[in-house]
This record gives structure tokens, C-alpha cells and sequence, in this order.
């Protein structure tokens, strides 16, 4: 228990939200806001009262909300922009709080203010960024009651927007454990399965051009210590609720040798009754998976059953200007060393992230990846996020068409190729989804859902149900996106 901390700041009652936003209604998955209850973890010691608001598990609607402002009154609000196109969502949000005490603060964080904090601060509602890793920024902003000096601060000033200089990374190493406590009363899932978050490590040590996540950590990869990961997994196993636990690490798999470490003490854990028996989920490369395939079987061994990684393309060519790093045959590869372990991959593509592909190029790639064993297969737009390469690249060739925010799904074309419109994109999604109505072997996937976690899985009966009514739903979708497609 920390010691409790008396802070100068006359910010008191803390609010911390994450939006109510969806691009779409499934799958039925609800993650806890990691993020949020990192921050929290570094004001519980201060004289203060921290609450989190997950208005998107409770689904809550504008009335609701509103609600739950007004009961807590909070001094300072933290919303956290967790996806570009929630922006306006957010500011919403800020709306109301200015309209129940228009002296309370409004904090806006995340990947997009952080990167477009003029653009953010067009919004009169909004206050004060915190840009970056947001732990011990927010601190110091509460701490002293004042935006003033606060690195990794931008802030109001006499009508004026100020940015005050870079925050440092922290000491990842020494980071607090979340609050989760602040969550008890959510209910997070995941088809129906109970869902916690961890994180292992931040960054990444590679630089793909339509991604931030190097950008935002300074080009640094910083894993934590294991025996602190093997920690944590113990004390969320005192939770009486049985769950899967996934690892939000954009790269889980940067230091193979490092996951086989990890793996063996969670297997010793698990023998020795000192954790639950946790199934895993995580983000990986392919190309680590070939390199280590005796990783992946330490990773089935331990408990993880479902992986995902981006495919992007077929062409080694896009692959390489995308700065992927590796070439299709590696997912061929890891693909075939996955399911020999019995997990279960989700992949993605991308469709425009060459500028000269042709039309038949793109429809080619979607008819090949039909006989490619992904068991789960996404397509997206290439979208190019704020403080990407890619951002930077497509406004120096007048290819970004709109920066209307809450279009930045990567399902809404919001750039045009030099060979494609923006419309022609849309109908290529539309093919695709089409052509592999999301699942291209759902026999398969049940057969490593089985292999893994047991027939009795299978036989709750809220479960069964669940998972039929999102075939069912997901089928509608597709019929209606199909009905939509013109023939290209």
C-alpha cells in the first residue's frame, strides 16, 4: 500500500473516461482500459478521489453519462482518445462536462492528440494534453494544480496554445502495477469469456510506415522484468472469475528467447497451483515465429491459443515499401508452424498500401489468400494515422482526400491511390469481405478451440448461443456489404 501523498493541486475528485465508441457491433469484445488504470495507479497514493468511467463496457448514452458526471463532480476530467476516429465522441464528452461545471479541466490523451494537438485544441471544451506515456505527466499535472513547466504537457495560456517540452520515456521497468480494482464492478469479455489485459513490454524494435507505435517510443523497445509479468498474472489470478488474458503488447514476440523465459515460469506457475490456468492471446510477427518455432511451442504449452498478426500483403515489393521487414513466404511459414501447435491466427490485409497496384493486382491477392490457411482473416483499408511515415508521405503527394477524423476507421477510404479512387477502394473491401465472409474454415477453428481448451468449453449453453447469434450476425453484415458491391 503506498503511502498517502498530500498534492498542492486543488483538483480533488478525479475522473478518468474512455468513450463509449465502436466502429462496429462485433465481435462482442470489451477490453479494460489499461491505460487508464495505469494512470490511476500513479494519483491512488495522492489525497485524491480517482474514479475510471468505461462508458463503452456499460454502453452507456449520452443521458447516462451525464448522469455519472453530475453524481461524482469531478474536478478534472481525463478522456482518453483511444482510437482516432472516437475523437468526436470525445468531445462530446467534454461538452457535457463543460455544461455541468464549466470550471472543471478537461485532459485529453492518447496517440492522436498527441500527434495532432493544435487540430485537437480546436475544440474550446479541451483544456490540457498530456502527449505521450501519460503515467507521470498526469501525476506531476495534479500534483502541482498546474499545467505550468509540466513536461509532455500542451496547454491553454492567455488564449494562447503552449507545448511545453517532451516528456523523457519512463523507467518501464519500475512501473506500477494497474489499478484494477478501480474496474471491479465491469464485466470485460470476449465472446463470452472473461477478458483481463496485461502488458509486457512497450514499443517495438521494428518501423513499419503506417504505424506509430515507434514513433511514439522513440524508436525503444522496453520489456519488463519477467518475474514482475509472472507477478502480476498472480495477483489477477486471486480473482474468483475464471478469464483469458490478453497481452496488449504491440509486439509480443520481439525477444523470442525472452518469451520461452516467460513461458517456462508460467508453466512451473500453473504446476505448481500458484496461478490459474490462463489461455493467452497476444499480437507476434510471423517472421518470429519462424525464427523460434520451439517459442510457439513453449507458447501453446503455457496456455496461449490465439495469436494475430498483420499479413499486409502477398507481393514482396508492398511488403518492403511498407518496411514490414520480412517476406510472405515467412507467413506461409509461421502459419503452418501455429497450427501445428493447434492456436488459432487471426490475420489482416491491407488494401491500397502499394500507390501503383491496379485494380486486378488487389483482386488477385484477395482470390490467392482464399487458399492460405488464416483462420480468421480481416481486410482493411491503408489508413494513414497521424504521426505515421505513411501520414507524412501521402499529404506530400495530395493522396490524403479527407481529415475528417471519425472517417479514420480503416474501413472508410480516406486516401486515393495512384491507381485506385477512393471509391474503387471501397468497392475492393467490399469484394473482399464478399469473397471470405470472415472466416475462411470455422470447422477448423473449432477443432483447435477443442484441442485446446476442452469439448466442455463448447458445452455452455450461453456460449453456444452467443457465438450462434454472431455467426448469424456477422453473416447479415457480409450480405449486406456484398449487396452493396459494385462488380469492379
Amino acid at each position: 500500500m503506498h503511502q498517502l501523498i498530500k498534492a498542492s493541486s486543488s483538483w480533488k475528485r478525479i475522473l478518468l473516461i474512455k468513450p463509449n465508441y465502436r466502429v462496429a457491433d462485433f465481435p462482442p469484445l470489451n477490453l479494460p482500459p489499461l491505460n487508464l488504470t495505469y494512470i490511476a495507479s500513479y494519483l491512488i497514493d495522492l489525497d485524491v478521489d480517482v474514479e475510471i468511467l468505461d462508458a463503452k463496457v456499460k454502453n452507456l448514452n449520452t443521458k447516462q453519462l451525464r448522469k455519472k458526471i453530475q453524481k461524482f463532480q469531478p474536478d478534472i476530467v481525463g478522456i482518453t482518445v483511444f482510437v482516432t476516429p472516437a475523437i468526436k465522441v470525445c468531445y462530446k464528452i467534454a461538452k457535457i462536462v463543460k455544461e455541468i461545471n464549466q470550471n472543471c479541466i478537461v485532459v485529453f490523451g492518447g496517440r492522436h492528440p498527441t500527434f495532432e494537438p493544435d487540430d485537437t485544441f480546436k475544440s474550446k471544451e479541451v483544456d490540457i494534453i498530456v502527449r505521450g506515456e501519460g503515467e507521470l505527466t498526469f501525476r506531476e499535472l495534479i500534483v502541482k494544480g498546474s499545467p505550468e513547466n509540466v513536461k509532455g504537457i500542451s496547454h491553454r495560456y492567455n488564449g494562447k496554445i503552449l507545448h511545453n517540452p517532451d516528456r523523457p520515456l519512463m523507467d518501464y521497468t519500475n512501473i506500477r502495477f494497474p489499478a484494477r480494482h478501480l474496474l471491479k464492478n465491469n464485466k470485460y469479455s470476449n465472446f463470452t469469456v472473461r477478458q483481463e489485459t496485461i502488458e509486457s513490454s512497450r514499443g517495438c524494435p521494428y518501423s513499419c510506415k503506417f504505424c506509430t507505435t515507434h514513433i511514439i517510443n522513440n524508436g525503444h523497445w522496453r520489456p519488463q522484468p519477467i518475474e514482475k509479468i509472472i507477478m502480476e498474472l498472480k495477483m489477477i489470478s486471486k480473482n474468483k472469475h475464471n478469464m483469458d488474458i490478453f497481452f496488449v503488447d504491440d509486439n509480443f514476440t520481439a525477444d523470442t528467447k525472452r518469451i520461452e523465459r516467460l513461458c517456462n515460469r508460467i508453466i512451473e506457475c500453473k504446476k505448481n497451483k500458484e496461478m490459474k490456468d490462463f489461455k493467452f492471446l497476444a499480437q507476434i510477427r510471423a517472421d518470429s515465429v519462424v525464427k523460434s518455432p520451439q517459442m510457439i511451442k513453449k507458447m501453446a504449452k503455457a496456455g496461449f491459443y490465439n495469436v494475430f498478426f498483420g499479413i499486409e500483403s502477398i507481393y514482396d515489393k508492398t511488403l518492403q515499401g511498407m518496411g514490414k521487414g520480412f517476406i510472405f513466404s515467412k507467413v506461409l511459414k509461421a502459419l503452418e508452424i501455429l497450427h501445428k501447435n493447434n492456436i488459432i491466427v487471426m490475420g489482416n490485409m491491407i488494401i491500397g498500401s502499394d500507390l501503383n497496384q491496379k485494380e486486378e493486382d488487389v483482386i488477385k491477392e484477395i482470390k490467392f489468400m482464399k487458399n492460405v490457411d488464416v483462420d480468421i482473416l480481416t481486410f482493411s483499408l491503408l489508413t494513414p494515422f497521424p504521426g505515421s511515415e505513411t501520414f507524412r508521405e501521402l499529404e506530400e503527394k495530395n493522396l490524403v482526400i479527407t481529415k475528417d477524423w471519425t472517417k479514420y476507421t480503416l474501413f472508410n477510404p480516406v486516401i486515393k491511390t495512384y491507381q485506385l479512387s477512393s471509391e474503387k477502394l471501397r468497392e475492393l473491401l467490399l469484394y473482399a469481405f464478399k469473397e471470405f465472409k470472415y472466416s475462411n474454415n470455422l470447422g477448423a477453428i473449432i477443432h483447435r478451440l477443442i484441442k485446446t481448451r476442452g469439448k466442455l468449453f463448447f458445452l455452455n449453453p450461453i456460449r453456444l448461443i452467443s457465438l450462434l447469434k454472431l455467426f448469424i450476425k456477422t453473416r447479415i453484415l457480409f450480405k449486406i456489404l456484398s449487396i452493396q458491391f459494385i462488380n469492379p
